[in-house]
């Protein structure tokens, strides 16, 4: 997604170098302590995307000229040069301090989608299935403030240029929320802990309807219910297995056979790319 927030802030600079040449007028050259050269040099290492050198020179630009004419500018690239870092707490920090800020200004839904991608960045990059603590004390709590963000900032501005890039971003936090529960579910699948991990397919089943990891959630209950001794329920959902997946690994010519948990964990390694251990 990093793609995404750096087409726009490519598009935002080419804008506001326009703008600000056009004041700047005929002005002589600037020495290398005026506030021009400041924001100039920073172009410069945003250019050729060496984002620590250029977090550098905007920090100094803006201690030093911190009502200059490049503020806004400036504050604009600050977020995008830290998002080019990774550095994506330092990103929302800033995403934050313009949209509290410069609520008015012409460019304000860009620091929203970095602000809202910022979030999306920070689950992704730290999310539970990749952690090495148990996946039934971990919390999807940090994807579900990304997906709130993202949603806030798709409803605030649904002219944004930016806003498909977002939309892109929730389908696919919506998909590892739900793969995320499912993890989880087989951390209690492999305690038999058969009514907890139940629970989490239903989560995916009832809370992310359309995402891939749903025929999973759906095995997931056929076999908890099986084990609980609920053959009705189990049924009702073996039948709406076979209808909405009728591809799903488990169904061979019609026939459901069950997974192997215990030896190969097909399931969940096809939802974290075989990152669990």
């Amino acid at each position: 997604m990093f793609t995404a927030v750096q087409n726009a802030n490519k598009a935002l600079r080419v804008g506001l170098l326009a703008v600000l040449v056009a004041l700047s007028g005929c002005a002589s050259l600037p020495s290398q302590d005026t506030e021009t050269a400041y924001y100039e040099t920073a172009q410069e290492y945003l250019e050729k995307r060496n984002y620590s050198m250029a977090v550098e020179r905007l920090t100094a630009l803006r201690d030093r000229f911190p009502f200059g004419r490049y503020a806004d500018a400036s504050a604009l690239d600050l977020m995008y040069a830290y998002y080019g870092m990774n550095d994506f707490a330092n990103a929302l920090v800033e995403a934050d301090r313009f949209t509290r800020l410069n609520s008015e200004h012409p460019d304000v839904d860009y620091a929203w989608f970095v602000r809202s991608m910022s979030y999306y960045e920070l689950f992704l990059t730290n999310r539970g299935i990749l952690g090495k603590a148990d996946p039934a004390k971990r919390s999807a709590e940090q994807g579900q403030k990304a997906f709130r963000a993202l949603s806030q900032f798709t409803a605030r501005y649904p002219d944004s240029r930016y806003r498909p890039e977002a939309l892109d971003a929730m389908v696919i936090l919506k998909d590892a929320l739900a793969r995320h529960e499912l993890v989880v579910a087989d951390y209690y699948i492999r305690r038999e802990a058969w009514i907890a991990a139940a629970e989490r397919a239903k989560t995916v089943v009832e809370h992310y309807p359309g995402v891939t990891a749903v025929g999973d959630a759906l095995v997931v209950l056929i076999e908890a219910y099986d084990a609980l001794d609920m053959p009705t329920d189990r049924s009702l959902v073996l039948s709406r297995l076979t209808n909405d997946y009728p591809d799903h690994p488990t169904l061979r010519n019609g026939e459901y056979q069950p997974p192997r948990f215990a030896e190969d964990r097909w399931w969940v390694k096809a939802l974290t790319l075989g990152l669990t251990s």
